[in-house]
């Protein structure tokens, strides 16, 4: 089957994926909902058995079970695929925001992030079977389905990069940006915490007696806020704060959770640094701070063997019909784990925008565009990747 022949056997079939994204939408999968998790799991399993993988599970005992699919070939060549499951929004989500569609933007929980690229995924894998395609017949081709990255896959970062260390190729499945761009260099992600200790008194009393972990950890704040760097693309956020429990109590005791984000290693190392010292100031005098904290995503920099393999991706977006372009993104993947690994593609899903938000949506006509994307990039990658890896 010829590339002209892919575009169309996967240009008819918006309905049919359209359909199967209803079909992921309405199964509910949040994240610690382990029993509606492992229902969708199943779900995919027997897509992948209906394409003819080898599938396996890897059962966990609190979250949901990992679903792995398996395609062995000759070559020696291998292709890890990576698209996770779960969604931020737990049981009930779909019943106060139901699957719908307006104009030809579908809208619902995990929607865009990430139930649309698993249909692409699902589909371009449909067009290479039916184009008996060089990856179909000779390549190895393993299809990771995670059902933890929503909580920075603390099971299955570990068996998606055992299997990356055979991959001449990753490809992450998470939506495109909102601009509808590609991703091969992502910024690191940690999250942090100070917990601040001050001393109670009556606030009308005997103010003086007290210390305020209230005010300190405001001094904080701020001096946290002040390490964004708008120059390197680090950022720092205080994204939660609690603080006492009256009015009428000098606050004893405090606590922040912070997010840094940083695009090399050594911009996120010197930001940790700062954040330490700033936890080991006091502004209010005999507070103490508590600070701990780990990048859970490390900074997946700008690597010449991506933007070759990116070079490819833009070759099939152009047969397509549209512009592939890419961007930096703040937002931490698995592909940030891989990409330390193999080279790396991201952002290979559905456009829209709105991720782990009320206002999550889908841009239908993208589900055939990015397919067929996808499966031409597949359809031609057993014959460039030794070219891009060589350089």
């Amino acid at each position: 089957m010829s590339e002209h022949q892919i575009l169309d056997f996967i240009g008819g079939r918006q309905e049919t994926m359209t359909d199967l994204l209803r079909e992921l939408v309405v199964r509910e999968s949040g994240t610690y909902d382990k029993g509606d998790v492992d229902a969708l799991g199943g779900f995919l399993r027997e897509r992948l058995d209906a394409l003819g993988f080898e599938t396996s599970v890897l059962p966990q005992v609190k979250l949901g079970d990992h679903i792995v699919g398996r395609r062995h070939g000759s070559s020696g060549r291998q292709i890890l695929l990576v698209g996770h499951f779960d969604t931020v929004f737990s049981h009930g989500t779909l019943a106060e925001r139901p699957w719908r569609v307006e104009n030809g933007i579908a809208y619902g929980p995990g929607v865009y992030d990430m139930k649309g690229g698993i249909s692409i995924l699902l589909t371009a894998l449909e067009a290479l079977k039916a184009a008996d395609s060089s990856l179909w017949t000779d390549c190895g081709t393993t299809v990771f389905f995670n059902s933890d990255e929503e909580i920075l896959s603390p099971t299955s970062s570990a068996p998606i990069d055992a299997i990356a260390r055979d991959a001449q190729t990753v490809c992450i499945l998470e939506p495109a940006r909102p601009g509808g761009e590609y991703t091969f260099e992502r910024k690191g992600a940690g999250k942090f915490f100070m917990r601040i200790t001050g001393r109670a008194a009556h606030a009308g009393g005997q103010p003086e007696r007290g210390r305020s972990a209230a005010l300190e950890l405001a001094y904080k704040a701020i001096a946290l806020h002040a390490l964004n760097d708008p120059a390197t693309g680090t950022t720092v956020n205080v994204g939660v704060m609690k603080a006492g429990e009256r009015s009428n109590i000098i606050c004893p005791e405090a606590y922040a959770e912070i997010d840094l984000r940083a695009r090399h290693p050594e911009e996120m190392e010197s930001a940790i640094e700062a954040m330490r010292q700033i936890a080991n100031h006091a502004t209010v005098p005999d507070t103490t701070t508590e600070f701990w904290g780990d990048p859970y995503f490390p900074p997946l920099p700008a690597k010449p063997v991506n933007e070759r393999l990116f070079g490819l991706m833009r070759e099939v977006t152009t047969t397509v019909g549209f512009e592939g372009r890419y961007i930096v993104s703040g937002g931490g993947s698995d592909g940030n784990h891989t990409g330390q690994i193999a080279p790396t593609i991201d952002g290979m899903g559905i456009r829209g925008d709105g991720a782990h938000t009320e206002h999550e949506f889908a841009v239908l006509e993208s589900l055939p565009e990015r397919a067929k994307a996808l499966a031409l990039f597949l359809h031609a990658w057993p014959g460039r990747i030794d070219g891009i890896i060589g350089g």
